[in-house]
């Protein structure tokens, strides 16, 4: 029995077909990538003291708009790795009321030591696409995410793998 959509706009409907793809395909994804990871590690985990890793030292706010987890999240994910000794927590020198985050040698270890089985399983599963497909993608994710073109014709559009 199906659904009578014959009311809705369209375009919308489009853009929830696509959006439901989206979203499945990085779940997907990222169930395939975290498999291979030691147990009990988890995306928000690994995402923290990546960011620490490439970023260096951030607010707890800043981690949270960094890798788009709400700050209740992360708190109780820098929680937990502070007391595994992977991160460590300190006053700001320049706000005292403020409290940095920053990755320690160990939390840099353990990234290091997982990180070439992330990158291996992450280059298998995007091996499915050609060379000019990850390229287009990682456009459209970007153009996607940012929620705005930067530069196109009259209609906002730019050009992505030769077509418009």
């Amino acid at each position: 029995m199906g659904r009578d959509l014959s009311r809705f706009d369209p375009d919308a409907l489009e853009a929830a077909a696509v959006w439901v793809k989206l979203c499945r395909a990085q779940l997907a994804v990222s169930a395939r990538v975290f498999r291979r990871l030691p147990p009990r590690t988890s995306l928000t985990q690994f995402a923290v003291l990546e960011a620490l890793d490439y970023l260096g030292p951030m607010y707890q706010k800043e981690i949270s708009e960094k890798i788009l987890k709400s700050t209740g999240n992360v708190t109780v994910v820098v929680d937990g790795l502070e007391r595994a000794g992977l991160a460590a927590r300190r006053r700001s020198s320049d706000d005292r009321r403020k409290v940095v985050v920053e990755i320690t040698d160990d939390g840099r270890r353990w990234l290091y030591g997982i990180l070439p089985v992330y990158l291996q399983a992450l280059k298998e599963e995007f091996a499915v696409l050609t060379a000019e497909e990850r390229a287009d993608l990682g456009k459209l994710c970007r153009i996607l995410g940012h929620g705005l073109r930067s530069s196109g014709d009259a209609t906002g559009r730019t050009e992505v793998g030769g077509a418009r």
